[in-house]
């Protein structure tokens, strides 16, 4: 059993996007782009509805993000949806042909397209044909290979089309190359021909790969009443591929959208190659930045989406989806490496695993550190002096901004003198009843103040800092440990004491209570208490 008593890893494991894991879409930025992808296709869909489309039936959508934010997961995800405004979509990954032919481009464009789709409009074709024989076109006779003997044998023309249909009895190929040319033009006889016989043919040249795009387009529009959605991921400077989509857009494929995927890198790269197409693109009636879809926000909405949508025994409630995001948040900040939507979900995979293997009833803090320990061997928290493991990391980390901060600190403060002192490095002294934490004497023999400001509230901290500013005509040299942001004075020295800082504080003041400081935390701890200005 998993975290959360769930039946599977809800997580995909794999780094691209299949069609089943982009059935789950979370994440407010992503759920507006598939609106606005959602609407293009629904309005042109209402406007071809009940009439014949023409060229001026197209739209261009483009969607630009970095690597890793979504952006196939998110095509994938209409493309699930494609029923919807009576839509079929083929999805091509230019990253993936090579060499970029018209005939490989072809090909790929072909196999993009659900197998279910061709079988629909294969029978809908075939339909077509059987119609036509019955109002006595003996051409379609022909090409259903319908002769006198089955007529005298009682087989109908629709019985004769419905074993073709099933397979059961082929065509005639060449009769139907005849009959078609009576009532399409080549590219749509051809494309017909290919999908009856369930054989593609290559292409040669640009002009006949587009003129069998636009056949699929119009036959798609007339006989299921569908438009088509043709997704082009990883579009970039390549100039097999700018040439490729610069003539899909001047082309205006009837009931047609083309949705171009690309990173800000490769939509610039085409800008320098081609500004004509950059100006096409720019142009495009609707264009998708995925910014802010790396925020904090988003992946943490992204991540819980997955655990709702399999959590069927509803125990993903209360305050889990809280103490998870808190989990991630803390992931983001510490670590560039989790700051994109492919990185914070494998992370998430393995802590689901580790969840399962230790018997887990959510993914805590030590499902994390067990998955960075094995996944992400020799990853550091950013700034850790005291090589803090991730799992007192995120203890410590998460409670940084709670009232108890201030005393803890102070403790640790306390602490990180009395061990300096033990080490010989200064002369721990009385405090003398003044608003100082600790007093000592250094190696020089000054005396030395130290006093912590932790308020969460800043304006408060200033108060307080004026306050214990006073005690600086007591002392040599004053030191303040605070996280408001203020200047050092000549008589007072202002350290800022960030959240990373806090937990190096916290877990040498835990480590110390435990009698847990080994040799090997004697240099970390020197050099922890110069950066607070200790020794």
């Amino acid at each position: 059993m998993y975290a959360y008593e769930l039946e599977s890893n809800p997580f995909p494991s794999s780094p691209t996007p299949t069609e089943q894991d982009a059935r789950v879409l979370g994440g407010k930025r992503h759920k507006e782009a598939k609106s606005a992808i959602l609407d293009c296709l629904k309005e042109l869909s209402e406007k071809v509805a009940n009439r014949d489309s023409n060229e001026g039936d197209f739209r261009v959508i483009t969607l630009i993000q970095d690597v890793g934010s979504g952006k196939t997961h998110l095509a994938l995800h209409v493309r699930h949806l494609q029923g919807r405004h009576n839509t079929v979509s083929t999805f091509v990954d230019l990253s993936t042909i090579s060499p970029k032919t018209m005939s490989s481009l072809y090909g790929a464009m072909i196999k993009g397209f659900e197998n279910d789709f061709f079988v629909q409009l294969r029978k809908n074709l075939l339909e077509y044909i059987r119609d036509r024989a019955e109002q006595g076109d003996k051409s379609a006779k022909k090409a259903l290979d319908y002769a006198f003997i089955d007529k005298l044998s009682g087989v109908t023309i629709r019985q004769k089309a419905e074993e073709i249909i099933l397979g059961k009895k082929s065509i005639s190929e060449e009769e139907l190359k005849k009959f078609l040319l009576q009532w399409f033009n080549h590219y749509e006889s051809t494309v017909i021909r290919n999908m009856i016989m369930n054989s593609f043919d290559s292409v040669e040249n640009l002009e006949e790969l587009l003129g069998r795009m636009a056949a699929i387009s119009k036959l798609t529009h007339r006989f299921l009443n569908r438009i088509v959605l043709y997704e082009v991921d990883e579009f970039d400077g390549n100039k097999e591929s700018i040439e490729f989509v610069k003539a899909i857009i001047n082309a205006h494929l009837p009931a047609s959208v083309l949705l171009l995927i690309s990173t800000p890198s490769g939509y610039a790269e085409v800008q320098r190659i081609n500004p004509s197409v950059f100006d096409r693109l720019e142009k495009a009636n609707y264009k998708i930045d995925l910014a802010g879809s790396n925020s904090v926000e988003e992946l943490s909405e992204i991540v819980l989406e997955y655990i709702k949508h399999n959590d069927k025994k509803q125990k993903f409630k209360e305050k889990a989806p809280e103490e998870l995001a808190e989990k991630i948040c803390v992931l983001y900040d510490e670590f560039p490496d989790f700051r994109n939507v492919r990185s914070i979900i494998n992370i998430l995979y393995h802590a689901m695993e580790k969840s399962e293997e230790l018997n887990l009833e959510k993914i805590d803090e030590t499902a994390i550190d067990e998955t960075i320990k094995h996944a992400y061997p020799g990853l550091k928290v950013r700034g850790s002096i005291m090589d803090v493991p991730i799992s007192d990391f995120i203890k410590i980390r998460r409670n940084c901004n709670g009232e108890s901060t201030e005393s803890q600190l102070k403790k640790a403060v306390a602490n990180l003198v009395n061990f300096a002192h033990e080490m010989g490095n200064i002369a721990k002294l009385e405090s003398q009843n003044l608003p100082l934490d600790v007093i000592y004497q250094d190696p020089y023999g000054a005396k030395v103040g130290i006093a912590v400001v932790m308020n969460p509230n800043h304006s408060k901290n200033f108060e307080e800092i004026a306050n214990v500013s006073k005690s600086s005509a007591f002392v040599d040299k004053l030191v303040i440990l605070t996280n408001t942001n203020i200047p050092s004075s000549d008589s007072t020295t202002i350290v800022n004491v960030d959240k990373s800082k806090m937990v190096d504080l916290i877990y040498f003041d835990n480590k110390y209570n435990e009698h847990k400081i080994a040799n090997l935390d004697n240099e970390k701890a020197k050099m922890l208490a110069k950066t607070v200005s200790i020794i």
